[in-house]
């Protein structure tokens, strides 16, 4: 088809190169190898190269949490990071405590607007990506969010600064519509990632598949990967004292692997996330662990043992479930009085199905 050559050559001089999609370069791990699992569909991948990540979920689910742990394990790969902060939730004592460091090739920025996020992001970016030119060995970066909810626009700024109660979220969101889509066009062929953090609003209709919690649709369509996390309170045996929160992750979209897988991590006040933690649950789920009563065994094995022992055959365990990777985890069908609500295994199925005509 020779009408091809100038159809190159017409492309090109509009400054539209011909190419060949690529997957991710890289990762970032979240910190936990069973929510890398339901995010990506490998047990040590987490965050993509060259994509907008989302952690959404309701107030003190453990967004902020978890985008510290993000922030931690891609400082041990070698990243850049550059934090903006919206809700003064990723102060520097915060994420020292998770094990991040703020003070070496880390940036933090105060914002108030849609306007400074994407005016912050955008020259970072822009004189990234002059210097580096689409080079695969440049620099990685880690830019995050938190949060989105917290970015005003403009005019509720300046309302706010008159003493004037007025919204304004038609044009909110649009704003953030608008900044997330640029994003996405100008970090997908650097070694840039975004990750960013929002709130989901409640489900008023049940019966629509959607189950109990829903992002907003502007920042969904913007978003390759959706984490939607929910709190559980985390208790010791016996005692009414909540030691910490037990994070319900559902990989709510995600374009690396299937959607709507489910785990559970707990993550105690005063230790923080543990990289294997629920990795038990899920390996009794795939059939390479026993439950026996309150003690555990690999399957085929006569030795048991009690759940604080699992450390013992952790990564044992972790090599087989990387082996049958492919299993689909349904974990949040598990019965929890903590979360009792829409997200029933009828919601469930649903929603599945809506997603796949979605497609």
């Amino acid at each position: 088809m020779k009408f091809l050559d100038n159809v190159v050559k017409d492309l090109k001089k509009a400054g539209i190169e011909d190419g060949s999609s690529e997957p991710p370069r890289y990762w970032f791990s979240t910190g936990n190898y069973v929510l890398n699992k339901i995010s990506s569909g490998n047990f040590r991948r987490g965050i993509p190269q060259g994509r907008v990540t989302g952690l959404a979920g309701p107030s003190g689910s453990g967004k902020s949490f978890l985008a510290a742990n993000i922030i931690k394990t891609a400082q041990k790969e070698g990243a850049y990071v550059v934090v903006l902060d919206s809700e003064n939730a990723l102060d520097d004592e915060f994420v020292s405590a998770v094990g991040a460091d703020p003070t070496t090739d880390y940036k933090y920025y105060d914002v108030d607007t849609t306007s400074q996020a994407k005016k912050v992001v955008s020259t970072f970016v822009t004189a990234y990506n002059k210097e580096y030119q689409g080079d695969h060995d440049a620099p990685r970066i880690l830019i995050v969010i938190d949060s989105l909810d917290m970015l005003e626009t403009e005019t509720e700024s300046e309302n706010t600064k008159k003493g004037i109660t007025k919204g304004d979220q038609g044009q909110r969101n649009k704003q953030l519509k608008a900044m997330l889509r640029g994003f996405v066009q100008i970090i997908k062929r650097s070694n840039i990632s975004i990750v960013v953090t929002c709130q989901v609003y409640e489900n008023q209709d049940v019966l629509n598949g959607e189950g109990r919690w829903i992002v907003s649709g502007g920042i969904k369509f913007a978003l390759s990967t959706i984490i939607l996390l929910t709190k559980l309170k985390l208790k010791e045996t016996g005692s009414r004292e909540v030691k910490g929160i037990r994070m319900k992750c559902e990989g709510y979209k995600t374009r690396f692997t299937k959607p709507y897988q489910t785990v559970t991590i707990e993550v105690p006040y005063d230790e923080g996330m543990d990289p294997y933690n629920g990795l038990l649950a899920v390996a009794v789920e795939m059939g390479i662990v026993d439950k026996r009563g309150s003690r555990y065994a690999l399957a085929g094995d006569d030795k048991t043992w009690y759940s604080s022992e699992f450390g013992g055959v952790a990564s044992e365990v972790l090599i087989e479930a990387e082996a049958r990777s492919e299993k689909f985890l349904e974990g949040f069908l598990e019965n929890d009085e903590e979360e009792a609500g829409p997200d029933s295994e009828d919601s469930v199925k649903k929603r599945r199905t809506k997603n796949a005509q979605d497609k």
